[in-house]
């Protein structure tokens, strides 16, 4: 039988942070070690596996062909015991969710409060990102949206995208918005990237897409919402991100037009989950629910 390499999970450790880096005093820097001490661990990685792993050229780090490949597993496999580790030492009341922007001051946060009422030892963080595809790292959950059509590969339903367009009574007078015929009347507010969402609506509906005249620009769906209910445009977005200024009446649906299916909301999970973690993914449907 073929002896195993014992292979140092330091240095391998320490391989990972210089490849990344391509500097041997970056990852010292980050490892909290000197220069020579990463040198050294590279040194002892190579012999263990009997490989070159970078090519040293007028102080330049190059990974080798093997070294790459040994890169693309072991970056995964140290981020995977990183994860491991994280959520032994975390307390089995904390959940940490990984959550949009728009998402998390829209809708999670105002309604964690009725899960608190409900499980009080429970210790929430949220971890907010920008962008919509929002991926898992060392989260317990994480909470994606899928554009209609696209193939979604992990995770369960949370609540489809039936967006439509809201923009504040005060522009829809100013413009002398009368009914579905005025819609070129109404200046629009672009929030995604290439602006499909509103390239979708228009289609689905069947309406000239020179129709919506982009006028404002924003990288969140809660900063161009924020941006409507001031009167610079109507913007597309569901129910439950609209709900506070719906019913305050900053806010009103544009007259005539119905909404369109954009894309959907999945909540992505750790194969392993504690009892906390499983009854905050259930309350996050059972919310989801409650505001459609």
């Amino acid at each position: 039988m073929q002896n195993k390499r014992n292979v140092s999970l330091n240095a391998v450790r320490i391989f990972v942070l210089t490849a990344r880096h391509l500097s041997i005093s970056q990852a010292a820097g980050e490892a909290g070690v000197t220069p020579s001490a990463v040198s050294h661990q590279i040194k002892k990685l190579e012999g263990e596996l009997g490989v070159a792993l970078f090519k040293r050229s007028h102080n330049f780090l190059v990974l080798t062909d093997a070294g790459r490949r040994f890169y693309d597993d072991a970056a995964a496999a140290i981020a995977a015991i990183d994860r491991s580790a994280e959520a032994l030492s975390r307390d089995q009341n904390e959940i940490v969710v990984r959550v949009s922007i728009s998402l998390a001051v829209r809708w999670l946060i105002p309604a964690l409060e009725r899960f608190k009422a409900v499980h009080p030892a429970a210790r929430v963080r949220v971890e907010t990102k920008t962008g919509s595809n929002i991926s898992l790292g060392s989260g317990d959950l994480a909470i994606s949206y899928y554009r209609a059509g696209s193939e979604a590969a992990e995770g369960e339903w949370l609540a489809a995208d039936m967006s439509r367009p809201v923009a504040s009574p005060a522009l829809l007078a100013a413009v002398r918005y009368e009914g579905t015929g005025d819609l070129g009347k109404v200046p629009a507010l672009q929030c995604s990237q290439d602006n499909w969402d509103w390239a979708l609506w228009t289609r689905t509906l069947g309406l000239d897409r020179n129709a919506i005249q982009i006028q404002h620009v924003f990288d969140t769906d809660d900063a161009a919402l924020h941006a409507a209910t001031a009167g610079l445009g109507m913007v597309l977005a569901p129910a439950f991100l609209t709900e506070r200024e719906i019913r305050s009446g900053g806010l009103v649906v544009l007259p005539g037009f119905g909404p369109v299916d954009l894309g959907h909301y999945r909540v992505v999970f750790q194969r392993h989950e504690n009892r906390m973690t499983r009854q905050f993914r259930k309350w996050l449907g059972e919310e989801m629910q409650r505001m459609l």
